[in-house]
């Protein structure tokens, strides 16, 4: 087993030490080459056989085939000052074949859309600490149109921002001295959230950072009430920085000038359950964007004290890691193609979820690693026997007797999966790095094989 699968392991508590056995395994085999398919990642009929038992077993669950990789996650979380955990929904989308209705070879597909609500833990450095919590649901067929604003909260989709804030909410009682803050996008703008948040004793609150969608009425201290882009807009801005915002849907990187603007404001409630609440609101605009593109303009919405323009800036730039979620979303779809299981029914489909949200921690983590912390020792992400065995076989020279880098290590990895790392070529992605990761994985089976 590798090393680091003994690690989410360790506190694995599915009730059966035969399931938690068959979670090892399965996890091993299916992480070597994430890409391929349940049949194909297995050697034999039986192993095949086994992990579709596993996925169909009324015993195993998304929440515990999670148990032992969110017990790893908050061990990580507690030796960290501050853990941000950005929540965020995609969209899966299943395909099935339909039965031929008489129409020769003709086959139509059926589409069967499922939508994935995730919390994933990292650090400010954007290094990928776990999963936090994950639920899975899919939207009626016929549209529910306006009767939505009719449902209470607990009826509605966006009551799942609430439940994952409560998840967040744990960690924070489990790990007392990390800072832990929830971080949103513009659905996750829910009053019932600011709301909830007061009821919650200190100890146990998680802080957050949520994207304005509302523009919502505020209180001014003499009694007068203003709209809250018409308030914030009117003040005057505290500083301003550079924020490189990276290619995106097309447009190139660039380097934004943002204006940056704060203050301690009071939302006004909507009818009788919106209670009037304070909380603070840090304000970025670009200046000057480029002709033909969107300018950041970002409202974020706060409980965490915002006082001067450094913290006005932390707060940014702990927004911005929110975009890390979307990474994570793009490996579990593009390098683990979760979107390709046939597994037809909901129970199979999350657990074998479950399985690919861990080993997609696994590739985005040692990706960022690499990127943000490059002069870790690389002892702490791969075993011993990895990382002498790589360098073996990339280097052709003795075991150096210091210890290399994360990053040196991993971009020898991903070397070894057609990464060229040439000067312009930047770091590698997580393709790169699983393919390479693959290929250790049988030098290594090779190398005890032979005693070596």
């Amino acid at each position: 087993m590798q090393d680091w699968i003994e690690t989410e392991m360790e506190n694995q508590a599915m009730g059966d030490a035969r399931l938690n056995k068959r979670l090892a395994n399965l996890i091993g085999t299916l992480s070597v080459e994430p890409s391929r398919s349940i049949p194909c990642a297995n050697d034999t009929w039986s192993e095949t056989l086994a992990a579709y038992r596993f996925f169909d077993n009324e015993k195993v669950s998304f929440d515990s085939i999670m148990t032992g990789h969110k017990v790893a996650t908050l061990n990580r979380i507690q030796r960290e000052p501050v853990v941000l955990i950005p929540q965020d929904t995609t969209f899966l989308n299943f395909a099935t074949d339909s039965k031929s209705k008489e129409m020769g070879t003709l086959r139509t597909k059926d589409s069967n859309q499922q939508l994935l609500h995730t919390s994933i833990a990292i650090t400010p450095s954007r290094v990928n600490l776990g999963v936090v919590d994950g639920s899975m649901w899919q939207r009626p067929e016929k549209k529910t149109g306006n009767t939505r604003y009719t449902k209470p909260l607990e009826e509605k989709e966006s009551r799942r921002w609430i439940d994952h804030y409560k998840s967040a909410c744990a960690v924070q009682t489990a790990a007392q001295n990390t800072t832990i803050v929830s971080i949103a996008d513009r659905e996750g703008d829910i009053h019932e959230w600011f709301q909830y948040a007061e009821t919650i004793p200190e100890q146990s609150r998680a802080s957050y950072i949520i994207r304005s969608k509302a523009n919502r009425t505020i209180e001014l201290e003499d009694g007068e009430t203003i709209a809250l882009w018409d308030y914030m807009t009117s003040l005057k801005k505290i500083g301003q920085y550079r924020v490189n915002v990276p290619k995106r849907n097309g447009e190139p990187g660039r380097d934004a000038h943002v204006n940056v603007s704060a203050s301690e404001v009071r939302l006004l409630g909507k009818g009788k359950a919106r209670k009037p609440l304070s909380l603070y609101v840090v304000f970025a605009k670009e200046s000057h964007p480029p002709a033909g593109q969107k300018g950041i303009e970002w409202m974020l919405l706060t409980d965490l004290a915002v006082d001067d323009f450094e913290q006005a800036r932390i707060i940014i730039e702990w927004y911005r890691c929110r975009w890390e979620i979307e990474t994570y979303f793009r490996v579990m779809k593009g390098s683990c193609e979760i979107e390709n299981s046939r597994l037809r029914t909901e129970l199979r489909t999350l657990n074998c979820i479950a399985v690919y949200m861990i080993i997609s921690w696994r590739l985005h983590s040692i990706t960022m690693l690499a990127r943000r912390q490059p002069d870790r020792p690389c002892t702490d992400v791969y075993s011993e026997r990895e990382w002498t065995i790589l360098w073996r076989m990339r280097m052709k020279t003795a075991v150096p007797g210091d210890i290399p880098s994360v990053r040196d290590m991993t971009r020898m990895l991903a070397g070894m999966g057609g990464f060229l790392g040439r000067k312009g070529d930047g770091e590698p992605g997580v393709k790169t790095i699983w393919e390479g990761y693959d290929k250790l994985l049988h030098y290594i089976e090779a190398a005890d094989a032979l005693g070596l």
